[in-house]
């Protein structure tokens, strides 16, 4: 009687176990991953109500990540998702862009409870533990997760090819690494076939409307007959054919600048992949000085603007009622402004405020946010912690990643200061400025770095995964060899008023007066950021006869003054 309970309460642990199991573990994913997830196995259409899934970090045994499952249940498959935003759905959990799983040596498991059991920094524990697995990216194996999480380690680089496989749990309890089967049985047939990278060139740089040629790169190939179609352009195999190589290139040609394309991979039975491509930017880079007032359609800088993508997510810092927000936290996109270079010294200046949040700037994890980049990244502006009662503190870095030096007075949220940074390229030191009118007023100094510092081809904007999540909005961005030129004296659109009518229009002309005297240079650009017309304001009227229909910028400049504004023709 005693061995039939035995073996009773043995089936009963086993169901339990199997119903609530770490089932399916993906962190090294193509590019910036963008796709990882966490899958857990239970009782099909159940409810996960009083569990947690809790992230452990290799480096001190604890915790840096923890998800209530509440309100969640498993689907007619048996499964749950965890994932980063572009694998998951409304049903899902969803952990942000990307980098969301650390790589390795590290662990995830799952328990009764709640993420408030599990602060960040929670040492690792088998306490209410239903399932773990310890896992690593050819790292060596962790002594302390193993001890409590129990198991061995797994390696999702043990085949060379961790970026389409992943660690997955067998029937019989212990993992495996091979091809992933997202939202499917571990068992389930899957297609060899992967599109790794997406590399983007524009085929010329000029004013007009240019080609791009996109290559997509593939591993897995060679295991069936596949059909390649792209939805613009030309594809062109003779860099890699799936069909018969093992890795290769694909490659698109003569695809229109503006034009986002799609391309698909197809062998008409396990195998359907596709990619989503966007297009470059194809600009000449701008001449000094510039002037930057971000006055563009609501949306992505990107695409509205001679900025180009220069990392992260494509078109995901934004641009809100005229003003650039770049944003840390889950956007991840860096965007460049290209300049011709010039010798000596380099400012730059522009308005900004920080987004208010409950409380201030706190802690250590601080991301520099604005930039100037050549060959390495130079002269970078940090929001850090107030050094008192304040909100927040700027610093500023010639090379580092982090501050050389912080501004010593705090600043407010959602105030507007002006940020003026000068670099000299050939000394290798940057120098910051708070509402300075002349260049003698205080300031500080980056880190005399050494001689001579990098040629500056373009400023940047980048946002990143700070855990402080602060935004920051900027306008009236200047670009300038000289301080005058970026100071807000320069910045005269409140006594030189700009007035453009009627606009909209659908005549062959516009209205365009100044309150000041001198005569009034037109640029009009398209939406990709081209130049489509250059022009003397003649009489107070711009002949726009040459423009089609649709949404234009005007870029109008009086003496040392410029200003933006929409036009549209109808």
């Amino acid at each position: 009687m005693n061995q039939f309970y035995t073996l009773i309460l043995s089936l009963i642990m086993t169901t339990l176990s199997f119903g609530q199991v770490i089932n399916e573990v993906d962190t090294d994913t193509p590019g910036t991953d963008t796709a990882e997830f966490i899958e857990i196995k239970h009782t099909p259409n159940t409810a996960l109500d009083g569990l947690v899934v809790v992230l452990y970090n290799g480096s001190n045994d604890s915790s840096y990540a923890a998800y209530d499952l509440d309100g969640k249940s498993t689907g007619a498959n048996g499964l749950f998702i965890l994932a980063n935003t572009a694998l998951a759905t409304a049903s899902d959990i969803d952990l942000g862009t990307s980098n969301k799983i650390q790589n390795g040596a590290d662990a995830v498991a799952i328990y009764t409870g709640n993420a408030s059991d599990f602060p960040n920094g929670t040492a690792v524990t088998n306490a209410n533990l239903l399932s773990g697995v310890v896992y690593d990216t050819a790292d060596a194996d962790d002594t302390g997760l193993l001890a409590v999480i129990g198991g061995v380690q797994y390696n999702e680089k043990e085949n060379a090819s961790s970026v389409t496989q992943s660690v997955q749990r067998k029937p019989d309890g212990t993992y495996e690494v091979k091809n992933i089967t997202f939202r499917q049985d571990n068992n389930a047939t899957t297609c060899d076939l992967n599109l790794t990278s997406i590399n983007t060139t524009c085929d010329a740089v000029t004013s007009g409307t240019d080609s791009y040629t996109a290559k997509v790169a593939f591993i897995g190939g060679g295991t069936s007959s596949y059909t390649v179609m792209s939805s613009a352009g030309s594809v062109d195999l003779t860099s890699g054919n799936p069909t018969s190589d093992a890795t290769g290139t694909i490659t698109i040609t003569g695809i229109s600048e503006g034009v986002d394309i799609v391309l698909s991979v197809q062998d008409g039975a396990i195998c359907n992949l596709s990619s989503s491509i966007s297009s470059p930017v194809c600009v000449p880079a701008l001449p000094l000085p510039i002037s930057e007032n971000f006055t563009y359609i609501d949306g992505s800088l990107v695409g509205n603007s001679s900025w180009k993508t220069s990392g992260g997510t494509a078109r995901d810092l934004l641009v809100n009622s005229g003003k650039a927000v770049v944003q840390h936290g889950t956007p991840s996109e860096d965007v460049v402004l290209p300049i011709i270079a010039v010798s000596g010294t380099i400012y730059f200046g522009f308005d900004f405020s920080v987004i208010f949040q409950m409380a201030p700037i706190s802690g250590a994890d601080n991301e520099y946010f604005a930039l100037l980049k050549g060959s390495s990244f130079r002269a970078k502006v940090d929001i850090v912690p107030p050094s008192s009662t304040g909100d927040f503190s700027v610093g500023i870095a010639t090379v580092a990643n982090t501050a050389n030096s912080v501004w010593a007075t705090d600043l407010s949220f959602d105030t507007d200061y002006r940020i003026i940074v000068k670099y000299d390229q050939d000394l290798n030191i940057a120098t910051l400025w708070i509402d300075a009118a002349s260049e003698g007023d205080t300031s500080i100094l980056g880190e005399d770095a050494a001689d001579p510092g990098t040629s500056i081809s373009s400023f940047g904007l980048r946002q990143s995964d700070s855990s402080t999540n602060e935004g920051v909005l900027i306008d009236n961005l200047k670009i300038s060899e000289t301080f005058a030129g970026v100071t807000l004296a320069s910045t005269k659109f409140e006594t030189n008023e700009f007035n453009l009518y009627p606009n909209p229009t659908k005549g062959s002309s516009v209205n365009i007066t100044s309150n000041n005297p001198g005569a009034i240079q037109a640029t009009v650009f398209n939406v990709l950021g081209k130049r489509v017309l250059n022009a003397l304001v003649v009489n107070d009227r711009l002949n726009v006869s040459t423009l089609n229909k649709g949404m234009y910028v005007i870029k109008l400049t009086q003496n040392e003054t410029s200003s933006t504004k929409k036009l549209i023709i109808q």
